[in-house]
């Protein structure tokens, strides 16, 4: 016992000798008095130029402390910032060190600002204080002490600046207002982490306020760190995104020996209630899966809508702006999307389905699937960013959807509804909305029942002529009269697409009144359309409030319809009608007086015999 307690008493002699030969070194040792040689051996050693304006000043006990006012550093070989801050305090515990424990007290860092880029040759302008690139590390000899343990108390980061600019893309990213706040920080203890910045970037603009808080742990012989209890918090804009407002929990792990992420969140993005399961597997090329449901998304809510009562802006003189997406060539990933309800450009759809997969520059969207306007939808949408001009290609299954909301919401024009199915199979390529209109090829078909062309009445407008007139004549036009209609039992038709043009020739469409054929083409690049159709009288419109034109029966009167899509016009040809039933009329009569009016003979056929005059005047008249 005795031996103990001599030992104590040199123990305790030591530690009182040691703090006083620190004691005094601290009392006698200025360390500004050497700046002129640290900044001279910076400069040697970097070719950079450190400037040390504020005071250095240093404590040997109970720690090993250093506080460092206000510096900076320039870029290699110039007089540009790279990095600065306002003031640096870094304590370390000294007993632990005797048992090789680094023990830090909490590290505080006071306005840091940090200027980061990437030049065009790819080379960041930190890589000469990294070391050499590539340089291996050198394995630990068999045998060797062990590694410090370190365990700091916290970090205290308080309004720091990072700006990352890439020259090659023309691209700057800046995290401004950076507060970071930690709890105790070693290998294998859960930690408090609060940190909240403001981002902002150009290419995609971005304006971004975030903050984040969780329990950190991390584990550096398998380089990894969890995060329980996670909360995140965003609000601003990103791209075209307005109004952000972001929140969610959850928990994410990043294995960096294995190039490994993942995360688990719900949550709401504005009005949108979200779960998510997230994964990334390599860092350098990262591979993406994802598995997200959403209550409803509303697309356009985040676009920037035109002011209540104000009047579309002409379009700026000068080329139409291209799509970029050129970033779709390096994604990878492979995932599925579940959305309640979704509403884009207008179009609206329910219980959405789509499973997404990407590498190489394609995207395929395969299936997609929604309840649509009353019916099902179920497509497949594939876009190519590989080539320098984007291709893309959709194919569209619509069943037992009302056409008429489809064609309001997606055009808004009502010219036209029904139920029934529509089909499309088309592709195109372009980089602007313009070239991938007039790039449009393919095939569609549509097939509607009990429905109405909507602008035009067209047997009514035959009932007023003839009641107007006496008699069928001319050309009469009209614009689209959207309270005027002309209804049908049954619409189809086919379309063979190409160079943005959709041509038709086997219109066939039936109503109680009407039989309409017809052919032409809608010109989808210029918005347009031309076409034919031709009008057969097969019933009567006695007892609809106007003269009854039963003589006009089996009559055909062309209608041509053309003009914008919105807006179409059409001209009904009642001189062609007329001629038409003139011919009829006298072929008829002529008929009758040559004893061709239905006579027959004994043995049930027509009493005329070939070669007679009756047979000259079909001839004259082309029947």
């Amino acid at each position: 016992m005795k031996i103990l307690k001599y030992a104590l008493i040199v123990l305790g002699g030591l530690v009182i000798l040691i703090g006083a030969v620190l004691a005094y070194i601290a009392a006698t040792f200025d360390p500004n008095h050497y700046k002129p040689q640290i900044v001279q051996a910076v400069k040697d050693r970097t070719q950079r130029t450190l400037k040390l304006e504020g005071n250095i000043g240093l404590s040997f006990w109970p720690s090993i402390g250093v506080k460092i006012g206000r510096t900076s550093l320039s870029e290699r070989a110039s007089d540009r910032e790279f990095a600065a801050v306002e003031e640096v305090r870094v304590a370390l515990k000294l007993m632990p060190l005797l048992s090789r424990q680094a023990v830090v007290d909490t590290v505080r860092v006071k306005g840091l600002r940090v200027n980061l880029v990437k030049a065009k040759d790819g080379r960041l302008n930190v890589d000469d204080l990294a070391g050499t690139p590539g340089a291996k590390e050198v394995p630990a000899t068999k045998g060797a002490a062990p590694e410090f343990k370190v365990d700091v108390a916290g970090l205290d980061i308080e309004n720091a600046t990072i700006t990352y600019t890439d020259q090659a893309a023309g691209t700057k990213l800046t995290l401004s207002k950076v507060n970071l706040k930690t709890g105790r920080i070693t290998p294998g203890v859960p930690g408090r982490v609060e940190l909240d910045l403001h981002a902002q970037g150009d290419k995609p603009k971005l304006d971004v306020q975030a903050a984040l808080k969780s329990r950190l742990t991390f584990n550096p012989a398998q380089q990894s760190v969890a995060l329980e209890d996670l909360a995140l918090e965003a609000k601003g804009a990103a791209a075209d995104l307005k109004d952000i407002a972001f929140k969610a929990t959850g928990s994410a792990t990043v294995e960096g020996a294995k190039e490994r992420a993942q995360a688990q969140l719900a949550g709401k993005f504005a009005d949108i209630s979200f779960k998510a399961r997230l994964g990334i597997n390599g860092f350098a090329t990262p591979a993406i899966g994802f598995d997200v449901e959403a209550d409803q998304i509303d697309v356009d809510r985040f676009l920037s809508p035109a002011p209540a009562g104000a009047k579309p802006k002409p379009a700026a003189a000068g080329p139409e702006q291209r799509f970029d997406l050129t970033g779709l060539r390096a994604l990878r990933a492979d995932g599925t999307l579940k959305i309640g309800s979704l509403k884009a450009m207008n179009v609206k759809g329910s219980n959405v389905r789509l499973a997404v997969k990407a590498a190489g520059g394609r995207v395929v969207l395969d299936p997609v699937t929604a309840d649509f306007y009353q019916g099902k939808l179920a497509s497949a949408i594939t876009v190519n960013a590989a080539p320098a001009t984007p291709t893309f290609a959709v194919r569209h299954r619509f069943n037992g959807i009302s056409i008429g909301p489809l064609v309001k919401d997606l055009a808004d024009s009502d010219i036209l509804e029904g139920k029934g199915d529509v089909a499309a199979d088309v592709t195109s390529q372009g980089s602007t909305v313009s070239e991938l209109k007039k790039a449009l090829a393919g095939t569609a078909a549509l097939k509607l029942a009990d429905g109405a062309l909507k602008g035009i009445d067209i047997a009514g407008s035959i009932r007023k002529a003839k009641a107007r007139l006496g008699a069928l004549r001319g050309e009469q036009a009209q614009a689209a009269d959207h309270g005027q209609r002309t209804d049908f039992s049954e619409l189809t038709a086919t379309f063979k697409i190409a160079n943005g043009v959709a041509r038709n020739n086997d219109l066939d469409m039936k109503s109680p009144l009407l039989r309409v054929a017809g052919e032409g083409e809608i010109n989808i690049g210029a918005d347009s359309l031309n076409y034919l159709v031709r009008a057969t009288i097969v019933g009567t419109t006695k007892g609809q409030g106007g003269r009854d034109v039963d003589e006009l029966h089996g009559v055909t009167v062309p209608v041509r319809v053309s003009g914008p899509l919105a807006s179409p016009s059409y001209k009904l040809d009642f001189g062609k009608a007329a001629t038409d039933t003139a011919k009829q009329r006298v072929t008829d009569e002529l008929r009758k007086r040559l004893g061709g009016g239905g006579a027959q003979d004994s043995a049930g056929k027509d009493a005329a015999k070939p070669g007679s005059a009756r047979d000259a005047l079909k001839g004259l008249f082309g029947r």
